[in-house]
């Protein structure tokens, strides 16, 4: 018993011990980081603890080895910022290069896009382009084949005979219409036609003529490069401005002596003549003449336009 109460007056005595040194320790501590401008100090010392058993046999002992915790210091702490500073600016960089590549992707995707739609629509307009030729070559090919066309020319026009005597050169405007098939050497036409002329000395008045003609046409079967033809036809011509004798004495048409005179007249003419057609196809440039005598008071009013125009 009397050993138990040495024990406990001996533990209680060194827990007294500790405390009063902890509690110096910690004064000290407090007063250094005052005086050091709040620098932290960590204590180095190590604090013994020993527990006695006393007096009796078997009594043991042991140390604390009083290990503090390190704290870090100034240059650590500012070693941390720096690193995670640079991580983030790290990450900042990685973020920022993958946005870029993001966005060229994205522009590469939609270049490959815009051509890819432009190569489409080119496609759509070549093949829209070749069908709508298509469509005109069938047409022309049709047409060709069932042997229509149209003609519209134009030129001169010779006055002939006493025709010719008081009147000189004028000109003609021509257009026709037609039906001549390939596999044929026949053909058929209507041309309508205007042609004037002036007066030489001693003549008056400047004659014109309407003529409304149709004609049959010869060629040889086939489409050539170049092509012959020939036709003849009859009509009627209207004249205007039938004009009068002057101081000659002789008729405007036809060389009578009469001296009458009429604004207008109709009558019935033939006509023969023939042309070259130049060209493939429908589109082809032709050049053709014919002789064309009118039925008109004392004689036969005769003239020859010489027309080159386009036929299609």
């Amino acid at each position: 018993m009397e050993s138990l109460v040495k024990h406990r007056v001996a533990i209680l005595a060194t827990a007294l011990m500790v405390a009063a040194t902890v509690a110096g320790a910690q004064d000290t501590t407090r007063t250094t980081r005052t005086t050091r401008s709040k620098t932290r100090v960590t204590s180095q010392q190590r604090i013994p603890v020993r527990k006695d058993a006393g007096t009796s046999a078997g009594t043991t002992s042991s140390e604390s080895t009083g290990a503090v915790a390190a704290q870090p210091n100034a240059d650590s702490l500012a070693a941390a910022q720096r690193a995670d500073s640079v991580a983030r600016m790290e990450r900042m960089r990685q973020d920022s290069i993958a946005n870029v590549e993001r966005m060229r992707q994205d522009s590469i995707a939609r270049m490959e896009r815009m051509r890819q739609d432009s190569i489409a629509n080119a496609a759509r307009m070549r093949q829209d382009s070749i069908a709508r030729a298509d469509s005109i070559a069938r047409a022309r090919a049709k047409m060709m084949h069932a042997g229509l066309y149209a003609q519209i020319g134009g030129g001169a026009s010779f006055p002939n005979g006493d025709f010719g005597t008081g009147y000189k050169m004028g000109y003609n405007v021509t257009g026709s219409l037609g039906w001549h098939p390939m596999v044929s050497p026949l053909g058929i036409r209507a041309d309508v036609g205007y042609d004037r002329w002036s007066a030489k000395s001693g003549y008056s008045g400047t004659p014109n003529a309407w003529s409304f003609l149709g004609e049959a046409t010869l060629r040889i079967p086939g489409n050539w490069p170049i092509s012959p033809y020939l036709l003849a036809g009859g009509g009627v011509t209207r004249f205007g401005s039938y004009g009068s004798s002057g101081s000659t004495g002789g008729g405007v048409y036809g060389g009578g002596t009469t001296s009458s005179t009429s604004s207008s007249t109709t009558k019935g003419q033939w006509n023969a003549g023939g042309g070259i057609g130049f060209g493939w196809g429908m589109t082809r440039l032709f050049i053709e003449s014919r002789y064309m005598s009118v039925a008109t008071p004392g004689g036969n009013t005769k003239f020859v336009p010489l027309i080159i125009g386009f036929q299609f």
